[in-house]
């Protein structure tokens, strides 16, 4: 379904891709997650505008399409070109030289606004540093983590 559901959008859509391949995971709720990886040699620019909001608004629809005859929750995760996991080595890089910051100044220092999925990240990546806590803060759309010594 999700395979199709690609297919069918990238081809109404103008993009050819070369090569779709889907993995199934599990989140920390034990609820399944699928991992589709596009691989294409067109011009993907207009799908990964910096942030990735393009791509999000993709895997939106074809969450809709592909997934909604069933009756459980599944989540779907679409990277395009490696663009997600380019992203998440930059967040996780940003995290661990933010902590070096706080633990040689030992001053608290709190990150940009960020998606869930990126606190997430940065939270998971600094978990087994000692000497530094992370805390989300504010509210969304503008919630940020907070990386500060212990």
């Amino acid at each position: 379904m999700i395979r199709s559901a690609i297919e069918n959008l990238f081809k109404k859509a103008g993009f050819s891709f070369d090569e779709i391949s889907i993995q199934r995971n599990s989140n920390l709720e034990g609820q399944d997650v699928y991992i589709a990886k596009i691989n294409s040699n067109d011009d993907c620019s207009l799908l990964l505008d910096e942030k990735g909001r393009n791509l999000k608004a993709l895997e939106h629809l074809v969450r809709l399409t592909a997934l909604k005859d069933l009756d459980q929750r599944v989540g779907l995760i679409l990277d395009l070109n490696n663009f997600l996991e380019k992203r998440n080595g930059r967040i996780s890089e940003l995290a661990r030289l933010v902590a070096e910051k706080v633990q040689t100044t030992q001053k608290s220092f709190t990150l940009r606004p960020m998606s869930a999925y990126e606190r997430r990240l940065v939270h998971l990546e600094l978990s087994s540093w000692p000497d530094i806590k992370t805390e989300s803060i504010g509210e969304e759309p503008r919630r940020r983590v907070m990386i500060r010594p212990i």
